[in-house]
Formats: C-alpha cells, sequence, structure tokens
C-alpha cells in the first residue's frame, strides 16, 4: 500500500458512501460490489480484521446503507432496497413445510408403487 495513512473507519465508511453515489459501470448511482483486494486498498491495509469489517459494516448502517460480506467481495446496498422485498411469515413457512412434506411423501408412495410393480413383473416373468 502506498504511504502511511491510517484511515479510520468513520473515513472509510464516508468514502464508500461516496461510491455509493458517485456514477460508474453504466449507472449514475447505487448497489455496487467491491472485491476484497480494493477494499484493502481503501482501507490501506493488507488485510481486514473481522472487528474492522463489523466496524464498517455498523458505520454504513448508521448511514442507511448495508455491507455485505460475500467472502472474496463485499456489497453495498441501500436500506430502502430491502423495503419492497416480500415478507416471510409463519403461515408462509407451515404452508410450504406443508406442501413439502406432501410431495415427499408423495414421492415415496410413487417409489413404493414402482418398487412392487417391478417386483410383480420380476415374479410373473419367471
Amino acid at each position: 500500500m502506498s504511504g502511511s495513512l491510517d484511515y479510520s473507519n468513520a473515513d472509510v465508511v464516508d468514502r464508500l458512501v461516496s461510491l455509493y453515489d458517485h456514477s460508474f459501470g453504466g449507472k449514475p448511482r447505487g448497489r455496487y460490489r467491491i472485491s476484497m483486494k480494493l477494499m484493502c486498498r481503501i482501507v490501506n491495509q493488507r488485510r481486514l480484521w473481522p472487528e474492522q469489517i463489523e466496524a464498517i459494516r455498523r458505520g454504513l448502517y448508521e448511514t442507511g446503507h448495508i455491507l455485505i460480506d460475500l467472502g472474496t467481495y463485499f456489497v453495498v446496498v441501500n436500506q430502502r432496497t430491502f423495503s419492497s422485498y416480500r415478507r416471510l411469515n409463519e403461515a408462509s413457512i407451515a404452508t410450504l413445510e406443508d406442501a413439502l412434506a406432501g410431495e415427499i411423501s408423495g414421492e415415496l408412495e410413487d417409489e413404493t408403487s414402482d418398487e412392487s410393480e417391478n417386483s410383480a413383473q420380476d415374479a410373473s416373468g419367471d
């Protein structure tokens, strides 16, 4: 890394928010992903520690943004992005579990009837 500048987490958050509001990649502004290598460059360190990532995540949250760590890169999105997403509730989960249980039992019944048909064919073929 060039120089010996130490950036505070607040400076890093400001830079990430500025990137969110900056035009690049064919979009006037908005969500983006940033590689671990570039994030280290912004922080001006060779490695990022979990405590640093969490501090940056909290700082971004305070500005209305979310930092998502996907291992080899990070995604920065606005909190409002998620406000229009479908909301999962207990009734939806129960309905899904019932449907999945019905599919599984139907598959098991199909397999059992296929096996009994194959056994009947084998017995009659002898």
